[in-house]
């Protein structure tokens, strides 16, 4: 499988445009077109990732965190972006970041981790109204014999896909009538005479970006000097995406027991707790990474907020709210991005075919120190 066929697959579940305008989700360095060996995960482009790439042979990376946020005017292979961009293209690696369109995505990073937190009926804490794609239905009539000839070049044209699904149809048996005249050449029925044929009605799904290609297909396939075709657009309704996720506990948690969901869930020992303990957790909101800026939504929708990276006048907000808060931590609620996505790859059936290697090298840069202990 080329790696550009596999982005392709990833930008159907994750597209680009779902990225906050600020962001540099995408491809980071490489090329696209190589056929893709093994896949290796990580949360941050890093010399150590990048080195446990090497290790496990795999030429494509994808990493949450993409490694170029900025311009360059410059790469100085000595040090820093400049040494990391030298060492993919020496060693052929592609590297390709999903970031906050993950974030957003149905499935993705705050799905993940209201899942781990056992929160039952999620909404998106921020939505974000994210179109549908166009599609349409290509429906035409062919001779019984001639079906699989026409749907396969139907599918060769980019129909018939629906989500992980390849070679999707509908057929319907029937009945064609028409008249023939003189200066035709019919390839079933007579000439000068009223027909009535046995036919298939054939229905295949196009997205737009490939109906013409569909349309020209059916021409150049069909047995038929003038094929009959009907296109029928479809409404697709808007995907609601967004930041953050809230939920319910049903029955409510003690607060001890949120507690404890939060330890096991995360697989963190410490996290820091801005608030008043709530006697009986039922409403939770949660936000991956830097979500202090969605506590005043949070504090409208959940009694407690977890989220990372708050800052002292965010504390003071939330607590000025009566909004109890979680930071577990960027890095916590983040890591979780290997997993996320080696389930996506199991979820496509792509392991019989790619091998996917998850780093075990990355840990969070803090060091939590308890009295009494030694560095």
């Amino acid at each position: 499988m080329k790696i550009s066929s596999l982005i392709e697959r990833l930008e159907a579940w994750v597209p680009p445009d779902l990225a906050e305008s600020w962001d540099a989700s995408g491809l980071q360095v490489g090329n696209p077109d190589n056929d893709a060996k093994a896949v290796f995960l990580c949360l941050d482009i890093s010399e150590a990732t990048l080195n446990e790439a090497i290790g496990a042979r795999a030429n494509l990376v994808l990493s949450h965190h993409p490694m170029l946020f900025s311009p360059l005017k410059t790469v100085d292979v000595r040090a820093g972006v400049g040494r990391l961009i030298h060492t993919c293209l020496t060693h052929d690696l592609t590297v390709y970041s999903l970031h906050t369109n993950l974030d957003k995505a149905a499935e993705g990073m705050n799905d993940e981790v209201a899942q781990r937190l056992g929160i039952g009926e999620l909404e998106v804490l921020i939505p974000s109204q994210q179109p549908g794609e166009t599609y349409y239905k290509l429906v035409t009539f062919v001779p019984e014999e001639e079906r699989e000839s026409l749907l396969k070049a139907l599918f060769e044209a980019g129909g018939g896909r629906i989500g992980a699904y390849e070679g999707c149809s509908f057929s319907t048996p029937g009945e064609g009538t028409f008249f023939a005249g003189e200066e035709t050449s019919p390839v079933v029925g007579e000439k000068g005479v009223w027909n009535r044929v046995p036919e298939v009605r054939i229905e295949v799904l196009f997205p737009a970006a490939n109906l013409e290609r569909g349309i020209a297909a059916l021409v150049t396939s069909h047995p038929y000097e003038e094929p009959a075709y009907d296109i029928y657009p479809l409404h697709t309704p808007p995907t609601r995406v967004g930041f953050g996720r809230v939920g319910t506990y049903d029955p409510p948690l003690p607060w001890e027991s949120f507690l404890a969901r939060v330890r096991e869930g995360l697989g963190i020992d410490d996290f820091r707790i801005v608030g008043d303990p709530v006697e009986e957790v039922s409403r939770v909101a949660v936000c991956t990474g830097s979500g202090a800026s969605f506590i005043s939504q949070a504090a409208r929708h959940a009694q407690v907020y977890v989220t990372g990276d708050v800052k002292f006048h965010e504390a003071q907000e939330a607590e000025a709210l009566r909004l109890s808060v979680i930071d577990a931590g960027h890095f916590a609620l983040e890591r979780i991005f290997v997993d996320v996505m080696d389930r996506w790859f199991e979820r496509e059936g792509l392991k019989a075919e790619l091998k996917v290697y998850k780093s075990t090298e990355e840990k969070d840069p803090f060091i939590f120190f308890h009295k009494g202990e030694d560095l």
